[in-house]
């Protein structure tokens, strides 16, 4: 390769090692904060053969709504969490299993987010699923 060939693939290398690490900085920067400030959190793991969005929205003062977001397409063998945002007094989170025919998405109420919740998440398709309250 002649010299200009190599300063032309060090370019193009820094480049796109540039272009990287703005790809990956934003979406660190735009990702939800699943993490707000509390330590209590609300986990899933999923042993159901379907694909599982969860959907939180935290129950608390005005404003709190705002911080609701989404895990989406979790597939079997998946655990994740949420954690509870600070001012957060509770959470009402539905739990979708795709191509479910046995009736509509599954709802979780929690009254208290001063401490941990943890369900596991059981069904085959295409008619059953279940949402199970288990110890963390």
């Amino acid at each position: 390769m002649t010299n200009t060939g190599m300063r032309r693939a060090r370019r193009a290398g820094g480049l796109g090692a540039a272009a990287l690490t703005i790809v990956l900085g934003g979406g660190i920067l735009t990702a939800p904060s699943a993490a707000a400030g509390s330590a209590n959190f609300i986990q899933f793991k999923s042993d159901a053969l379907y694909f599982v969005d969860t959907c939180y929205e935290w129950q608390g003062p005005d404003g709190i709504q705002k911080k609701n977001y989404c895990h989406n397409a979790k597939a079997v063998g998946s655990t994740w969490k949420a954690n509870f945002p600070e001012e957060a007094t509770g959470a009402t989170v539905k739990v979708t299993f795709a191509g479910y025919t046995g009736g509509p998405p599954k709802t979780v109420t929690i009254d208290n987010a001063d401490k941990n919740h943890c369900y596991q998440l059981k069904g085959t398709w295409p008619n059953y699923a279940d949402v199970l309250r288990v110890n963390c």
